[in-house]
C-alpha cells in the first residue's frame, strides 16, 4: 500500500514537473553535441526530490536524519540553479565539499569505520573521517552527474544501490528502509518519462543537474549510513561494488584526460557509453550492457561479503584495471570511428552526442 501511494505522488508531480519544465525551464536546448530533436525539460530530478519533501509529511517517512534532508535542500537548490544558470566545476566542486563536511557533522552521517582492509583489523578514520566523507559525497555526486549522457543510464545507476540496499534493509527489517523507497520509487517513476514514448502523457525530461547532483548526494548518504556502526546492512567496502560504473566510469575519464593533457572536468566524448556507441551499439543497447554490467558488479560485491574485506578490495581493484584498459581499447577504436566520421564531406551533425 504504501509503495502505491509513493507511485500516485510521484506520478503527479513528475506529470506536473513535465508540463511546468516546458513552460518555464530548465530546459535542454538542442545542439551540435545532443541528438534529441528538440528542448527537454531538465525537471525530472525535481520532481523525483520534490516527491522525497512531500511523502516526507505526507506519509510519514522518516529521512535517515532531518539534518541530511536539510542539508540535500540546499545541494539540490544548488543544482537547479545550475540547471538554469551554469556554476563553474571549480565552485560546484567546492559545494560539493562543503555539503560532505556537513554530512559529517552537523547531519550525522559520516564514514567512522573502513573496514578490515589491511588484515589488520577494523580501520577506524578518527578526523579523518569528515573529509573522507566529503570525498566520498563530491566524488559520487561527480561520478552521477558525469555518468548522465544517455537516456535511463545516470537513473538506472542511482536506482541501483538504492534498490540493493533496500533489498537488504526489508531482509534485516531495518526501521528505515522506507526511506529508501521514497528515492527509489520516483526514481522508477522519473524512468517511465525519460524512457518512455515522449507523447503527451509521458513527455521525455531529463534529470538535469538538479537531479543527477542531488541524488548522488542522497545515495552517498544511504550508502555511508547503511554501511556504518549499529545501521550497517553491508561492508564499507560493499559500497564500492554497488557504484562500480559510475565511479570507475569517472576515474577512468579522468585518468585520460590527464594523460592526454586536457582538463579533467572539461565535457567531452571520452565516457564508456560513448566509448560503446562509437563501437555500434545503439542507445538502448549500450544502456542494457551497462545496467547488466553494474548489476554483476553488485552481486560480486555481495557476494565477496563472505571473504575478507582485503580481498573483496583486491578484486575491485583488479576490475578497476581491466575497466581502465578497456576503456582505452574502445576509445582508440571510436578514434578511428570519428576520424571516419568527419572526414571530407561527411556533415558534422552525423555525429552527436546523446542528450
Amino acid at each position: 500500500m504504501l509503495s502505491l501511494q509513493i507511485a500516485i505522488i510521484a506520478l503527479m508531480i513528475t506529470r506536473i514537473a513535465a508540463s511546468a519544465g516546458n513552460r518555464l525551464g530548465p530546459l535542454d536546448e538542442r545542439d551540435a553535441r545532443k541528438n534529441h530533436l528538440s528542448a527537454v525539460p531538465l525537471t525530472g530530478g525535481i520532481a523525483i526530490f520534490l516527491t522525497v519533501l512531500v511523502g516526507t509529511p505526507v506519509l510519514g517517512i522518516a529521512p535517515l536524519t532531518y539534518p541530511m534532508l536539510g542539508i540535500a535542500c540546499l545541494v539540490f537548490l544548488v543544482g537547479v540553479f545550475d540547471d538554469f544558470q551554469h556554476i563553474r566545476p571549480a565552485v560546484r566542486l567546492l559545494i560539493e565539499l562543503c555539503s560532505g563536511v556537513l554530512l559529517a557533522t552537523v547531519g550525522g552521517i559520516a564514514i567512522v569505520n573502513v573496514g578490515d582492509l589491511l588484515t589488520l583489523g577494523n580501520i577506524p578514520l578518527l578526523i579523518l573521517g569528515v573529509p573522507l566523507t566529503a570525498l566520498a559525497v563530491a566524488g559520487l555526486s561527480n561520478a552521477f552527474n558525469m555518468i548522465d549522457g544517455i537516456d535511463g543510464l545516470a537513473a538506472s545507476m542511482l536506482a541501483l544501490p538504492m534498490l540493493a540496499l533496500f533489498a537488504l534493509a526489508l531482509g534485516a527489517n531495518h526501521p528505515m528502509a522506507n526511506s529508501l523507497l521514497l528515492i527509489l520509487i520516483p526514481l522508477g517513476v522519473f524512468l517511465l518519462f525519460n524512457l518512455g514514448p515522449n507523447n503527451r502523457i509521458l513527455p521525455k525530461m531529463f534529470l538535469g543537474d538538479g537531479g543527477s547532483v542531488t541524488l548522488g548526494f542522497m545515495v552517498t548518504a544511504s550508502l555511508v549510513y547503511f554501511s556504518q556502526g549499529e545501521n550497517a546492512v553491508i561492508r564499507p567496502v560493499t559500497a564500492l561494488w554497488l557504484v562500480t560504473v559510475p565511479l570507475m566510469d569517472m576515474l577512468a575519464t579522468m585518468l585520460r584526460r590527464a594523460r592526454q593533457g586536457q582538463k579533467i572536468m572539461a565535457a567531452d566524448r571520452s565516457h564508456l557509453h560513448h566509448s560503446l556507441m562509437d563501437m555500434g551499439f545503439s542507445s538502448q543497447q549500450t544502456l542494457l550492457l551497462l545496467v547488466c554490467y553494474a548489476t554483476a558488479c553488485a552481486l560480486l560485491g555481495k557476494v565477496l561479503e563472505g571473504v575478507p574485506e582485503s580481498l573483496s578490495l583486491a578484486v575491485y581493484i583488479l576490475l578497476f584495471v581491466a575497466h581502465c584498459l578497456f576503456v582505452l581499447k574502445t576509445d582508440a577504436i571510436g578514434r578511428r570511428v570519428r576520424r571516419r566520421l568527419l572526414k571530407p564531406g561527411a556533415r558534422s551533425d552525423e555525429y552527436c552526442e546523446p542528450n
